[in-house]
């Protein structure tokens, strides 16, 4: 048996397993999306930082291989004072102050008409002109995210303040109208992105617990989640039918058991066309033992083994049983990896004690990154973008429990550690294309919405990993 088919039995085992101990409700049957709805998902984050990091533009998104963009983030504000609610740009020089004035990373190969250019520069106008050439493309905000989630909690907890909310994300976002007041003193204004967004996804990180500051956190917050979800369907249907055009809602939403501390399931999913399901980060820094980010299916030597869902397939079977249909379930992918210092020799360093100190997390390069992504992985020369051959002193190793790949080294070169020596015993594990794979033949197997890619900067060159997602498409 192929470690490939392994790992679907480990997975099926781990669904058939959930399955006898909860009965799958009624809820979990399949339901048809809108017809202006995509029937099959492929999408992939954009973040507005992508431009200033590795220099990746809206023009080297690869269309072809996807549906949906989910552009990274958009801020959700309130202030105790005055009780303004505010739904805003994160960034408005990168999303429409930024003036392209030469033709190299635009679209279309056409520089901005600076004083003339409709209002629009930056992300926004070239997610304009990328629609314009790919109708098929759909493109939504995410709002929140880890760091912007702070105001969630206050937002959703009354009527009015979810009401305002709502109505302010539409106004900025759909109808979009945007603040002027910036440089250039022509960008922004009423309509100025006014069809570039079809939709809006929440990506409140969590309901009810404090993330990288959520303020004024409540055990309501779950309760209110749904309320909140429920406000936005039905503002954006009411401005549909002027219209004339279906607008999507979705959210970015917790793996494993977790899900349900923070939402009510099946009562939140249901005002949603579809939702994400962040499958990734099981293990981070913090784990006790080297471990897989991103397990596909349970490995009794996992530290976490002990709760059958914390892993991809264990997640989707949890989710299936708690009353999402699979027409609304989209895989989540994470494009990077996890890297470990200084660990055991045991299972080539898999599953031991490590010391990752003189890693930073704000690092973009992948010896000194915590989560090296895996363009930076192919760049530095430890993988080749089909993820088989290791180099400068990696290996390639796939662990068929978990269904992952990791690179291995016992004596790796790390020139920018801030602290430590600068060769230390390494394993990075990873994503790589046979691993995304597998989670395509589980979408497929299971009849799954589609698959979700944090984020679309990190691929190769060559989009080796959207490649594999794409055939979700075929």
């Amino acid at each position: 048996m192929s470690s490939f088919t392994r790992s679907i039995a480990v997975a099926t085992a781990v669904l058939v397993g959930l399955g006898l101990a909860i009965a799958p409700p009624a809820q979990a049957t399949s339901s048809k999306p809108p017809s202006d709805a995509p029937a099959k998902v492929v999408s992939a984050y954009f973040a507005n930082w992508d431009v200033y990091g590795r220099g990746y533009f809206v023009k080297d998104i690869p269309v072809d291989k996807l549906n949906v963009i989910q552009y990274a983030f958009g801020d959700a504000t309130y202030d105790p004072a005055t009780g303004n609610v505010g739904c805003s740009s994160l960034d408005p020089w990168a999303d429409y102050q930024q003036v392209y004035w030469g033709p190299e990373n635009t679209v279309d190969g056409v520089a901005d008409n600076f004083g003339a250019n409709g209002n629009l520069y930056g992300n926004f106008n070239q997610l304009k002109k990328l629609k314009a050439a790919n109708p098929h493309l759909k493109v939504e905000i995410s709002l929140g995210g880890w760091t912007k989630s702070k105001w969630f909690s206050t937002l959703a907890s009354t009527s009015q303040l979810r009401e305002k909310f709502a109505a302010e994300c539409i106004d900025t976002f759909i109808k979009g109208n945007l603040p002027t007041g910036g440089w250039p003193e022509d960008a922004g204004g009423p309509g100025a992105a006014a069809g570039i967004f079809d939709g809006i996804d929440l990506d409140w990180e969590y309901p009810t617990s404090v993330a990288d500051g959520n303020y004024n956190v409540s055990p309501a917050d779950r309760k209110n989640a749904t309320a909140l979800a429920a406000e936005f369907r039905t503002q954006l249907d009411a401005y549909g039918t002027k219209t004339g055009k279906h607008y999507l809602l979705t959210a970015a939403l917790p793996a494993a058991t977790s899900s349900t501390k923070y939402y009510e399931l099946s009562a939140f999913v249901k005002h949603l066309d579809w939702v994400n399901i962040m499958s990734y980060d099981y293990n981070v820094a913090g784990s006790p033992v080297v471990a897989h980010n991103s397990l596909f299916g349970l490995d009794p030597r996992d530290p976490n083994a002990k709760n059958p869902t914390w892993n991809t397939a264990g997640t989707v079977a949890y989710y299936l049983l708690s009353g999402v249909p699979a027409s609304k379930i989209v895989v989540g992918m994470g494009f990077y990896g996890q890297q470990w210092l200084r660990t055991g020799t045991k299972n080539n360093g898999l599953y031991t004690s490590f010391d990752n100190t003189g890693l930073s997390a704000d690092s973009l390069t992948a010896d000194s990154a915590f989560q090296p992504s895996f363009h930076a992985l192919v760049e530095a020369g430890y993988v080749s973008s089909d993820g088989k051959t290791g180099g400068n002193g990696y290996t390639v190793a796939w662990n068929a429990l978990a269904g992952e790949p990791y690179l291995y080294s016992a004596a790796a070169e790390h020139p920018t550690l801030t602290t430590g020596p600068a060769t230390v015993r390494t394993v990075i594990t990873f994503t790589s294309p046979k691993s995304v794979a597998e989670r395509i033949a589980l979408i497929d197997r299971l009849g799954l919405r589609g698959a979700m890619v944090w984020e679309i900067s990190h691929d190769s060159d060559d989009h080796a990993l959207m490649s594999q997602v794409a055939k979700i498409l075929r």
